[in-house]
């Protein structure tokens, strides 16, 4: 393997990015909803595409993951807006901000050649509502107008999050020539819902679409970058490359990990490095865990929708699955609660009445590896 400085892993894509924003100075709509599986590129092409073109344009950015914090959606949302509109705050009044508390002191411990020291803090919780006025304040008081990047847009749609949506929808309303929102997600059902059901509070209010996926022209970039790197005798074939691709199901997360395994063991070869790249997959996102954390009648209707079967609803369906689990039929009301775990946990989404598929389609290859309906 040859020595290289800051190899260029990233695959630009500048004319999506200024397709979206072209879109917003038309001042047709002040929204996007966009989705893609998960591992698709949609946060790498927010953070590394969008977001520098746009701050470019003059906008204030400012990007929001609600998965990282979906166990407290309400504070996460206002305390990432705080936080981005007050870049020139004091290191003291970002901590209270970050927080959402209020500090009276903070604790420091510091160890010198000649003693201790320490600085000692109080927080006192600060309540959801005062959180979230400081964030219209600070987005009225912010002289820009504000890209709004909201990965994960899902988890709005959650009953937990209702009155969170409501409260977005209604200060948002009265701000689009204020804050463009571009929301994107991995369950393209959750997100129709979201925008086309008339009882949910973004109802038309953006327009939902396919996030454009990378194609051969990714795989080509990366190859060209890891041939940069590697020895003349084991260099990737573009033919390789895309087999590779195909295999991993044109995921860009995963097809990084088998250029990082090929780079590592390139005499190996490509189909190995294949494998590799699946069998740390399995592993890193625990699909063993996430399996056995789940109710055996979550397993059993997995399996069964994992191995393409259909009817779900069936009686002689819920016969069938019933003896899987050692009892009598399954009660409709019993599959249907199981399927709604499903969804709130984002392993499934509903793609039409009675046909369902997993989020993720790489736990549904494990599933019917280690866990095969027969």
């Amino acid at each position: 393997m040859r020595e290289t400085s800051n190899p260029d892993w990233h695959f630009q894509r500048p004319e999506l990015a200024d397709f979206y924003l072209k879109s917003f100075a038309l001042k047709l709509s002040n929204s996007r909803a966009l989705f893609a599986r998960r591992r698709m590129g949609k946060t790498e092409f927010l953070l590394q595409d969008l977001a520098p073109a746009a701050a470019k344009l003059g906008y204030r950015v400012i990007y929001i993951n609600l998965w990282e914090c979906r166990d407290n959606t309400n504070e996460g949302v206002a305390s990432a807006v705080i936080n981005s509109l007050s870049s020139s705050a004091s290191l003291l009044d970002r901590i209270k901000k970050i927080s959402g508390k209020k500090i009276n002191t903070i604790k420091l411990n510091a160890k010198t050649p000649i003693g201790e020291g320490s600085l000692e803090t109080r927080f006192e919780p600060e309540s959801s509502s005062g959180l979230t006025a400081k964030m219209w304040q600070e987005i009225d008081h912010c002289k820009e107008v504000i890209l709004l990047l909201i990965d994960e847009a899902q988890i709005l749609a959650s009953s937990n999050n209702a009155d969170l949506a409501a409260a977005l929808r209604a200060g948002l309303d009265v701000r689009k020539q204020k804050v463009h929102v571009i929301f994107t997600g991995s369950s393209e059902h959750t997100l129709r819902d979201m925008f086309a059901k008339s009882n949910q509070p973004f109802y038309n209010w953006a327009p939902v679409e396919p996030f454009p996926l990378l194609d051969n022209l990714f795989v080509h970039h990366m190859i060209a970058v890891s041939n940069h790197i590697l020895d003349s005798n084991y260099h990737l074939s573009y033919d390789d490359g895309i087999t590779a691709f195909d295999q991993l199901k044109q995921t860009p997360e995963l097809f990084r990990r088998f250029l990082e395994e090929y780079l590592i063991r390139p005499f190996h070869g490509h189909q190995a490095a294949i494998t590799s790249a699946l069998a740390k997959t399995y592993t890193d996102q625990g699909f063993d865990r996430l399996w056995s954390d789940l109710l055996p009648v979550d397993q059993v209707i997995l399996q069964y929708i994992a191995a393409n079967q259909g009817g779900l609803s069936s009686k002689n369906t819920r016969l069938l699955l019933g003896q899987r689990l050692g009892m009598t039929e399954l009660a409709n009301h019993t599959v249907n609660n199981a399927l709604a775990r499903l969804f709130d946990k984002q392993y499934l989404s509903r793609e039409d009445r009675g046909v369902y598929r997993f989020e993720d389609d790489h736990f549904e290859e494990w599933v019917n590896m280690e866990h095969p309906f027969v």
